[in-house]
């Protein structure tokens, strides 16, 4: 692991790297959008000729080669998935773009002290790509599968947070609140059991940030790590709608932060 790098899988507008940068870190930024890719390239062209970026033009796959992918009217939902890019009524049109396994950039450019993903639906191709013998301190991906909170536990994280992504603060369900929807967890209580009983795959001081980045990363983020159960719980109880909040809407955009 290199504690001086840190991937930002999913660069957008930038704002990301430009954090990280901004925090002395080299940073490998990785986009999908042949636009988005060009424009990262012309804001980090200092940094490109020094060293400290390097923007990698591709989408990150399950293996080399061609793929669809749908560009979105907003950004954000640029993905694989038709039906996310066109999130919010949000159109999209059809574009071929270069895949590479995550494996791949993993072996060209090392493990980082901090791996940020958020490639809308496909973050699990860069999980299910760590080396469980050489593994980054520090994970963020944004929520999608639960399987993948599990993933991350059987690899080895054992410290979780859910940050939403409104406002970089952590999201947490306190015990009075079990006490009152008791009835309603109990099929929140079975299928995370059923979860934890799966095998795991072999392959196995807070600082502003530009609204809708990923913000601050490891200890600097908002609250306690948890345990794996007690996040597994609260991202149930919000997804369900559980949690007794009158307007939990935006409590589904949130990353999952994971530490070793």
């Amino acid at each position: 692991m290199d504690r001086d790098l840190v991937y930002d899988v999913g660069m957008h507008n930038g704002d990301d790297t430009a954090f990280y940068v901004s925090q002395g870190y080299r940073v490998v930024a990785i986009e999908a959008d042949p636009a988005q890719a060009e424009a990262g390239r012309k804001r980090f062209a200092a940094e490109i000729e020094k060293g400290q970026v390097h923007v990698v033009e591709a989408a990150i796959g399950p293996s080399h080669g061609q793929a669809s992918f749908w560009i979105s009217s907003n950004p954000e939902f640029n993905s694989f998935d038709r039906q996310n890019a066109e999130t919010c009524n949000n159109t999209s049109h059809e574009i071929q773009v270069t895949c590479r396994p995550m494996n791949d950039i993993l072996a060209e450019f090392g493990t980082p002290h901090y791996l940020k993903v958020d490639i809308e639906t496909a973050d699990h191709f860069c999980l299910e790509a760590l080396d469980p013998n050489d593994l980054p301190q520090f994970v963020s991906f944004e929520k999608s599968r639960l399987e993948d909170l599990f993933l991350m536990h059987n690899l080895g994280y054992s410290r979780f947070k859910l940050i939403a992504q409104e406002n970089l603060r952590q999201l947490s369900y306190s015990p009075d609140q079990a006490k009152k929807w008791s009835r309603n967890l109990r099929p929140l209580r079975s299928r995370v059991r059923r979860m934890l009983g799966r095998r795991a795959p072999e392959n196995v001081a807070k600082k502003q940030s530009a609204y809708g980045s990923s913000g601050p990363f490891g200890d600097e983020t908002d609250g306690p790590w948890r345990q794996m159960k007690e996040v597994a719980f609260t991202w149930l109880a919000f997804d369900l709608g559980h949690t007794g909040d009158p307007d939990p809407v935006w409590h589904d955009w949130f990353d999952v932060h994971c530490a070793r």
